[in-house]
């Protein structure tokens, strides 16, 4: 179970010289691992898990998610799926996780395909197509979540998410581009607004040769900023942009960070750090400094960074916990992940999950508590 381990914007191709300056300026003093995230009995596996405080729950969204049952459509696989609780206090494991599920007990799709993504997926994917099918069988439109930010001003939720075409095969899949989902309410289906009015794809903020800032997201002082890591080897040099939080839909509002100013045009920015196109990035209370977690691509290491801002100076990584190993030897976890809406003590204990698989498209994600120094 493997499906988006160096997702990026598509063609990049950056070096991260001299992103990192110093140590870290938060060290980890214990680990202890709570075991396996507990999900409804028709998961057999999803990735991702990004999370954010929205209202009074903890909202946490996935991508691939497989299912052990057909769902009521027939089909035993979503594109992207989520899930929330009421219980912050994740010291003992999380417990009520719950999600909203279709009359076969299956989660329904999170992020809404259009008419003419839907029409496609059921002519060429699934149950529907066998037999059917004749040109381009097993392709998909995936819509794959990122990070969520809340905002506090008008009560919404933003989900960043990445557009693909997938094919049948490992990492066969190609990036069409990133967006921003509209989220009104936990109870209400979301929106794939058109940001884009007389574009290909007029949901798509940013196209297939523009960066995916998908990779984190957060909020500073009225300011939503997005982070996009596309990987060259094993080296995911990450961008930052930032657009006002009430602008995030238009697309003219976003600005790239490069040598110490904002500037329009995304071929100007350069490299704040290296990173991984799954990350996490959030303010530390305890360490006073903004904290990056992600795992190092092709390991079972996840790492920290520090910051005094989200641009940066970024300091080196530090590798604060080994992941536990997948049984089969050609996999590696994934998807390191912090969780800034459960930290305890002002952030002086801190949870990180990451993606484990466990057996064929199966996996499960496992939640960590670093106690920092």
């Amino acid at each position: 179970m493997r499906y988006r381990r160096t997702v990026g914007a598509a063609g990049a191709a950056l070096l991260c010289a001299g992103c990192g300056a110093d140590a870290p300026e938060a060290g980890v003093r214990a680990v202890r691992d709570l075991g396996a995230l507990a999900f409804e009995p028709s998961i057999r596996g999803r990735d991702g898990g990004y999370s954010a405080r929205w209202g009074d729950r903890s909202v946490w969204v996935f991508g691939d998610t497989t299912l052990e049952i057909p769902g009521a459509d027939g089909s035993s696989w979503r594109s992207s799926t989520f899930c929330s609780t009421d219980d912050l206090d994740a010291s003992d494991g999380l417990s009520s996780l719950t999600e909203p599920l279709d009359a076969a007990g299956a989660p329904g799709e999170f992020l809404p395909f259009t008419e003419e993504e839907l029409a496609f997926n059921l002519a060429h994917f699934g149950p529907q197509a066998e037999g059917t099918c004749k040109e381009d069988c097993g392709a998909r439109y995936a819509l794959w979540p990122g990070p969520i930010v809340a905002d506090e001003t008008t009560g919404r939720a933003l989900v960043f998410y990445s557009k693909l075409m997938a094919r049948p095969g490992a990492f066969n899949f190609d990036a069409l581009g990133s967006s921003i989902a509209v989220w009104e309410d936990l109870d209400a289906p979301l929106a794939r607004p058109e940001v884009r009015p007389g574009a290909t794809d007029p949901t798509l903020l940013f196209g297939a040769d523009e960066p995916s800032l998908t990779a984190a997201a957060l909020v500073r002082e009225g300011m939503l900023y997005a982070y996009a890591c596309a990987c060259s080897g094993l080296t995911c040099p990450c961008l930052v942009a930032r657009a006002p939080l009430g602008e995030a839909t238009e697309r003219g509002a976003w600005r790239f960070f490069s040598d110490g100013s904002w500037v329009e045009g995304h071929d100007e920015a350069e490299p704040i750090m290296a990173g991984a196109p799954m990350m996490s990035v959030h303010w530390n209370e305890h360490a006073r400094r903004y904290i990056a977690l992600y795992s190092e691509p092709v390991s079972s290491e996840i790492s920290l960074r520090t910051a005094p801002a989200p641009e940066g100076p970024w300091s080196d990584s530090e590798v604060v916990l080994t992941a536990e190993a997948p049984p089969t030897p050609e996999a590696w976890p994934y998807a390191g992940l912090g969780h800034a809406e459960l930290a305890r003590e002002g952030g002086r204990v801190e949870y990180v999950t990451y993606f484990r698989e466990t057996g064929f498209l199966e996996g499960e994600i496992r939640l960590v508590e670093l106690e920092l120094e």
